[in-house]
């Protein structure tokens, strides 16, 4: 599970193989993975900061998410994306929806969700008590590890 950087981490992980091969293991392996507001797709890249962070322009494609979701073989771990339908940090058509079409082509299981009255913060902000009742957060990614989506729980 992760937010923002986090989700693209986990997505990393989840799609690809040189990640979990390193340790002797396959994309399988996982039981699935959640990525909250994620930046899946962002080539090329427009912000100074992540310019440097990224060493653009020599990024190499493959360092998208989106990359290793269209060349999928073999199966993916089951997935949910959520995120805010207007997010203005990262855009959940570009980014969400889009690699939720990739895996679906690919046949992998991906479940999608845009929230209309979260932010990209405040879609993180929905776990805590306070704001919960923004988006169903909580109850989707709990749904989803505790195996409501037919997910086993490992």
């Amino acid at each position: 599970v992760g937010h923002s950087a986090g989700a693209y981490n986990a997505a990393m992980l989840a799609l690809d193989p040189r990640w979990l091969g390193g340790v002797g293991l396959g994309r399988t392996d996982l039981a699935g993975w959640v990525g909250l507001a994620g930046p899946y797709d962002f080539l090329p890249i427009g912000l100074r900061d992540v310019q440097v962070a990224f060493d653009w322009p020599s990024t190499p494609a493959d360092s998208q998410p989106l990359f290793h979701a269209r060349r999928l073989q073999g199966g993916a771990p089951p997935a949910l994306l959520l995120a805010a339908r207007s997010d203005l940090l990262v855009d959940p058509q570009r980014n969400t929806v889009s690699l939720a079409a990739a895996l679906r082509e690919r046949r992998a299981t991906v479940q999608p969700e845009l929230f209309d009255r979260v932010s990209h913060t405040t879609l993180m902000g929905a776990f805590a008590g306070p704001l919960r009742g923004l988006a169903p957060v909580l109850e989707r990614v709990s749904g989803f590890v505790n195996g409501a989506t037919g997910v086993a729980k490992s």
